[in-house]
């Protein structure tokens, strides 16, 4: 019988420490830390990381998983797994991501999240708090000297359905929600989205800023705040398909993560081209200084 209750404990310790939330937090990295198939990715540059990140922790070069002719859509399948294997991910692995405090870091966690689970992916997370959270807890658990995959992984990628097309976004704006990730201010139509003619939003889309998700040090609101945001003040339910878009994907991905992996909304979607192709399209249908 203790055989039996030992094994069991055994087997529930190892669920924890490989099954992780979208979101760990520092202590609970840091209780994995042993795990054989933890793998950790820095997406800051290389330049800062070498300055220090957290110990065994791999730098991921976010631009080799866009695409090269155009940066607004992935990479081709082909090419981010042969990325994930060069960072040793394998099938079995449990990665976790982490960033800095800028806003074109926190995006490359996102961002390097969605490439992970467009290909099928999962069992990853992002450290609640990034870089700055980890140091505030376990300050000597840092390096300066560069880790490396001590071998190529053999992770195999499939294709899901989570990215959309323009084609796709014209034949189902008016049933089903939108959601902008971009700042209010882009949204209303008092400022202009870089490198976009259109000012303004796409017709019947919500405002849903990644950053209101938020606390000021970077952790994430409480659960029960972000449903009250999404439930209660967007009226979604977790069943309902859901269109992101952000100015690019790279700034839609934070709020479609929260949304698919942290809140368990499984039919959030994202148009990959985002507003860059729709405020570009000539004679674009957009609603400004309006709340929709």
């Amino acid at each position: 019988m203790f055989k039996m209750k030992f094994f069991l404990l055994s087997i529930i310790t190892f669920i924890h420490l490989v099954a992780f939330d979208a979101f760990i937090t520092p202590s609970k990295l840091k209780d994995s830390f042993e795990n054989k198939k933890l793998i950790i990715l820095d997406v800051t540059t290389k330049e800062i990381y070498k300055t220090g990140h957290i110990k065994n922790a791999i730098h991921a070069d976010i631009s080799l998983f866009r695409d090269i002719k155009e940066p607004s859509l992935l990479a081709p399948k082909e090419k981010i797994e042969q990325e994930l294997k060069k960072l040793g991910l394998n099938s079995d692995s449990s990665v976790v991501i982490y960033s800095r405090s800028s806003e074109q870091s926190i995006l490359s966690s996102s961002f390097l999240a969605l490439v992970l689970i467009q290909g099928g992916f999962e069992n990853i997370s992002i450290l609640n708090g990034g870089y700055m959270a980890w140091v505030f807890e376990n300050e000597f658990l840092v390096s300066s000297e560069p880790s490396y995959a001590q071998n190529d992984g053999n992770v195999t990628l499939t294709k899901t359905n989570i990215l959309v097309d323009l084609e796709y976004l014209k034949n189902n704006t008016s049933k089903i929600m939108l959601l902008d990730a971009r700042s209010p201010m882009e949204y209303f139509g008092v400022e202009k989205s870089k490198d976009i003619n259109a000012i303004g939003h796409i017709p019947h889309a919500k405002s849903s800023y990644y950053k209101d998700k938020f606390l000021k040090d970077n952790t994430l609101r409480e659960k029960e705040e972000l449903e009250q945001i999404y439930i209660e003040g967007h009226e979604l339910q977790p069943e309902d398909e859901i269109i992101v878009y952000g100015d690019t994907i790279y700034s839609a991905s934070m709020e479609w993560y929260i949304l698919y992996k942290h809140l368990n909304f499984k039919n959030a979607k994202l148009y990959e081209k985002s507003f860059i192709e729709w405020g570009n399209l000539d004679n674009a249908a957009v609603t400004r200084f309006k709340w929709e």
